[in-house]
């Protein structure tokens, strides 16, 4: 004897696949709610990395210094600051997540800071 489960009470599948899209949508929204650079590891140079709230400090203390990262976005209203020794200073960070890096909040360095991401960087127009 053959059981047929009914699962409508618990699944509501509408037509053309839009519960997909709906858990799609809400997987890219729940990403972007925490957009900061993400899985940093300093890998030359001396650095550290701090995050609260908003706001991701890396604080280098050599001349050169490079980071790879997970992911390396910043949302509208997150704040990335590299303080670094002086402004012949460089920090190379290179995102080896599979995502490309979306620049849309503010990223402030009194020396030179490089984003290496081979799926890409995009700079939003409210970018800073």
């Amino acid at each position: 004897m053959k059981r047929l489960i009914d699962f409508s009470s618990r699944f509501r599948i509408l037509k053309g696949g839009k519960i997909s899209l709906v858990v799609s949508a809400m997987l890219t929204s729940a990403s972007l709610l925490q957009a900061a650079p993400s899985g940093g590891v300093v890998t030359s140079g001396d650095a550290s990395i701090s995050q609260s709230a908003n706001v991701t400090n890396i604080h280098q203390n050599t001349q050169k210094a490079s980071i790879n990262w997970q992911k390396f976005n910043i949302a509208n209203h997150e704040t990335v600051n590299f303080k670094q020794p002086n402004s012949s200073a460089i920090t190379l960070n290179r995102v080896i997540g599979n995502e490309k890096s979306v620049i849309n909040g503010a990223l402030n360095a009194n020396g030179q800071v490089w984003i290496l991401n081979s799926n890409g960087v995009l700079f939003g127009k409210n970018a800073s």
